[in-house]
């Protein structure tokens, strides 16, 4: 049995479904939200832990039931108390500033695993700790999340279990110690080869640019009615196919350029979700992308948002700096920016923030602590 502190819970239900996973399993779990998520509390205080439905393939425990925490905290600092591991689910603007709040209460020697898209968490915060002299505590990132889940007050819902979760620490060389704190919560993990992996194979890096931009004129005027669109069954075009192939295909180049083993996006999808298929239109029609509800029209503002920033523009930046042409990732960058009033080369961490600045070579030491 493993102490666990689980933080925040975001309408994407990670923290909700990992909290409930993990006490099914018979770990000890510590549960808490951010402020601004604590309407989210008293229900949950009163009935002592979350009910979980549906089916139970999505889960480890392979349970589904009553999931009694063990504490519901008001405070992370309560939560984190002792917490051998750490699951955080934050929006990912976010990151920094509530991360670096929770910097001195973190027990000695904690993993801290970020349950996001990628957006190169690993990287964005282990300088913060070297700054605060807590190079005791590990933070690790995977391209994805584990979990796809909803919730409705004290319910929860999974709806998906990514299988091959690969996990990155910086420097690469501590991914042992982190693996040794969370394989016995998820078995499935391994280790990535590092940071530039996990962040390269960011899975909404690989998603939502092709999508995003053959369907915006169609998710404005759903918004325009009034009505939901479905984003993963209306938005499979055509035309997103042939851009994601393009896209990956750039993508390439930019991973041979810094030594990480490129996975195609089909070969992505029939990793997590054991869908077999040949290109990006085919692994689109998955059955669990498919079963996703249809989103508020404007949905794509959000999550472009958080990919221009933490995905797109360093993936550009990267390239560049190899020597690299991306024009597809570039030129989506560009009219992003202009679509949602942003300066895409200035609304994010830079390269010199997350430590990847330099030569290909010196940049895949640094990562892997040679």
């Amino acid at each position: 049995m493993s102490k666990v502190a689980v933080i925040g819970n975001t309408a994407r239900a990670i923290g909700a479904v990992c909290a409930s996973d993990l006490a099914l399993s018979g770990h000890e779990v510590r549960y808490t939200v951010f402020p601004e998520q604590q309407d989210q509390l008293p229900e949950l205080r009163k009935a002592g832990g979350f009910t979980v439905e549906g089916d139970a393939k999505h889960l480890i425990s392979k349970k589904t039931g009553f999931a009694k925490l063990d504490r519901i905290c008001d405070t992370t600092r309560e939560a984190l108390k002792t917490a051998e591991a750490v699951l955080i689910e934050v929006d990912i603007h976010q990151l920094e500033a509530k991360f670096s709040a929770m910097i001195p209460e973190f027990a000695r020697g904690a993993v801290v695993h970020v349950q996001s898209h990628g957006y190169w968490p690993a990287a964005r915060l282990t300088p913060l700790l070297r700054k605060a002299g807590r190079e005791d505590v590990l933070v690790t990132e995977a391209p994805a999340p584990t979990h796809a889940a909803r919730f409705d007050g004290t319910v929860v819902t999974p709806k998906g279990l990514r299988k091959g979760i690969r996990i990155a620490t910086v420097p690469a060389s501590r991914s042992d110690e982190a693996l040794a704190v969370l394989k016995p919560l998820f078995p499935d993990f391994t280790a990535a080869a590092s940071v530039l992996e996990t962040g390269l194979e960011n899975l909404n890096l690989i998603v939502h640019p092709a999508m995003v931009l053959p369907n915006i004129g169609a998710m404005e005027r759903a918004k325009l009615e009034g009505r939901k669109f479905g984003f993963y069954q209306d938005g499979v075009v055509p035309a997103a196919g042939v851009l994601g192939d393009a896209l990956d295909a750039e993508r390439k180049l930019v991973c041979e350029a810094y030594g990480v083993e490129h996975t195609p996006m089909a070969k992505a999808i029939e990793q997590y979700y054991g869908f077999k298929s040949n290109t990006f239109y085919e692994a689109m029609q998955n059955p669990v992308y498919k079963s996703f509800p249809a989103f508020q029209p404007d949905i794509w503002r959000a999550w472009s948002s958080d990919d221009l920033r933490y995905a797109v523009v360093p993936c550009v930046q990267l390239a560049e700096q190899a020597g690299i042409a991306v024009p597809l990732h570039r030129a989506f960058a560009e009219i992003l920016g202009v679509l949602l009033g942003v300066d895409p080369w200035r609304c994010g961490p830079s390269l010199k923030d997350m430590d990847l600045a330099g030569s290909p070579e010196a940049v895949k030491k640094r990562v892997l602590g040679l």
